[in-house]
């Protein structure tokens, strides 16, 4: 008798996932593309436009905007990445402990979260960069709080739902212990769900980053951060377009592959409950 192997069936990546996989290499290795030193000033050459040796310019004190842009992406990419990594990992325990708690400790944390929903994630930011005079610490932790609550939300639904499952109630049966539940049959099923939310969330954390760094609320001068060059170039943009347009196209360009890698993850996270 002749058995025939059906190959194992494969996903994919979707196509929209490689901007987001080409974000993620330029946030590690941005500052060893930079051609120049990005904070290397000369002053013979202020406000040159683009060209062989300064491909797309200088600025208002002679500095490589091309390497600046580049040396920036750690900070503006890689800032977002850890700030929704660090939101989203408390979301998620806080989440997993009140759908396995009783009703007094998962009111408390749902209550919790449903107020600082209530503050404008910007604007807690904008407090806490304002209060302690600005940084990246302040602003990781400002951002941090105003990210939290969402995932919380979304991880306590999903796990509410799966902890009513057969198959969970089959492993209390079968002695199991909370947490093995938890880890094995509650955790996967809500990292599936947050993805998407995660992914969106490093967009929006990348806009609250430059908005900051915008008002002088973000990282310090001369750190290159897109946000920052944007404010230091403003006053000379009739002279200075392409050079203006560098760290908002980069700003675009991360938001865009952001929110296109977020519809894949959804798009891929129903598909997959339905396999």
């Amino acid at each position: 008798m002749s058995m025939v192997l059906q190959p194992a069936r494969t996903r994919s990546m979707p196509a929209s996932i490689w901007p987001l996989v080409a974000l993620t290499g330029l946030a590690l290795t941005g500052p060893f593309l930079a051609p120049q030193d990005p904070n290397a000033q000369n002053l013979m050459r202020v406000m040159e436009a683009p060209g062989v040796v300064h491909i797309l310019g200088t600025d208002h004190v002679g500095r490589d905007i091309l390497s600046r842009v580049l040396a920036g992406a750690p900070h503006s990419l890689g800032l977002a990445m850890l700030c929704v990594a660090l939101a989203a990992s408390v979301g998620v325990a806080l989440g997993l402990m009140a759908a396995n708690s009783g009703i007094i400790a998962r009111a408390l944390i749902m209550r919790l979260a449903d107020l600082m929903l209530a503050f404008p994630g910007l604007l807690l930011a904008l407090l806490f960069a304002g209060f302690l005079g600005g940084g990246i610490w302040p602003m990781l932790i400002g951002l941090k709080l105003a990210l939290w609550p969402q995932y919380a939300r979304m991880a306590e639904a999903v796990a509410t739902s799966v902890l009513r499952e057969g198959h969970v109630e089959a492993a209390r049966l079968a002695g199991f212990s909370e947490r093995t539940i938890l880890i094995r049959h509650v955790l996967p099923p809500v990292l599936r769900a947050v993805m998407p939310l995660a992914t969106l969330g490093v967009g929006q954390a990348i806009m609250s980053i430059s908005a900051l760094g915008f008002l002088g609320l973000g990282l310090k001068p001369p750190t290159p951060e897109w946000g920052a060059m944007i404010n230091e170039l403003l006053p000379f943009l009739a002279e200075g377009f392409v050079q203006m347009a560098a760290p908002c196209m980069m700003i675009f360009v991360s938001v865009l592959a952001l929110t296109l890698a977020g519809r894949a993850f959804a798009v891929d996270t129903m598909g997959g409950g339905n396999d």
